[in-house]
């Protein structure tokens, strides 16, 4: 795999601080617990499930295939987000392939 997908996403200017939480609830997922700290657990978004490369806040590469899915979520949640496809870095190629061995994806 030499090509990526390189999402720059935000919500629009003025969202409340609510929907932000959402909106990155949705898509990074989130660490809770209940009783005091007792049970911590992890409640899981959608770049917990596909292999991908964190660039920045709101700045992500991921494999062509998982681009759409990740493009309808983000809009679907109220965000703006721009794709462009990239040649990937040696050490992306590689992030993105052991990412996708551990999750048993091709």
């Amino acid at each position: 795999m030499r090509e990526g997908l390189l999402v720059i996403y935000h919500l629009p200017p003025g969202s409340s601080k609510t929907d932000h939480n959402w909106f990155r609830w949705r898509i990074h997922g989130r660490d809770t617990s209940s009783w005091g700290g007792r049970y911590a657990y992890h409640r899981p978004g959608f770049l917990d499930d596909v292999p991908h490369v964190l660039l920045y806040s709101g700045v992500v590469i991921l494999r062509p295939a998982d681009g759409p899915a990740f493009l309808e979520l983000v809009r679907a949640e109220g965000g703006v987000a721009v794709s462009r496809r990239v040649l990937l870095a040696m050490e992306d190629q590689r992030a993105l392939k052991e990412k996708a061995g551990s999750k048993g994806v091709a």
